[in-house]
């Protein structure tokens, strides 16, 4: 059975805005099957919520245990050396619309960390989309 990562933004969609995921990533998310999530999603979403981006009713502690991280369905994945070690060695370089090199060092570890265990990452960001380093499935 093929395995899926959550990128940030295509956590943050169906925990806040499922309504703007496509509909198979709605029915994926809706079924049993587990996915997995950087541990490097939880600083990217505690940033954005610190920063007034994003509205909880609850601490984001609280949020993360109570409702974000439901036991059985997401796996958190850790940073290792070795997802370390890939990230700042990928392939080829992420490249924006721009042509420019993308530096976001979160979406470097969160594509490590899809290449490492081998898992589809869910994503909305053209930048990841478009990178061939990695399997990829647009969110939206």
């Amino acid at each position: 059975m093929p395995g899926y990562l959550l990128d940030t933004c295509a956590w943050i969609d169906s925990l806040l805005a499922p309504e703007k995921l496509r509909q198979p990533i709605r029915r994926l998310i809706g079924s049993d099957t587990p996915l997995h999530l950087s541990s490097v999603s939880l600083l990217e979403f505690a940033r954005k919520e610190a920063r007034g981006e994003i509205s909880i009713s609850m601490s984001c502690a609280e949020w993360f245990e109570r409702i974000a991280l439901p036991k059985g369905k997401i796996i958190l994945l850790n940073l290792t050396p070795v997802i370390a070690v890939d990230a700042t060695r990928l392939p080829r370089p992420f490249v924006n619309r721009q042509g420019n090199t993308h530096k976001d060092p979160m979406d470097h570890v969160i594509v490590a960390t899809a290449r490492h265990h081998d898992l589809t990452l869910l994503t909305s960001d053209q930048v990841l989309l478009d990178y061939a380093g990695v399997r990829t499935e647009n969110s939206r």
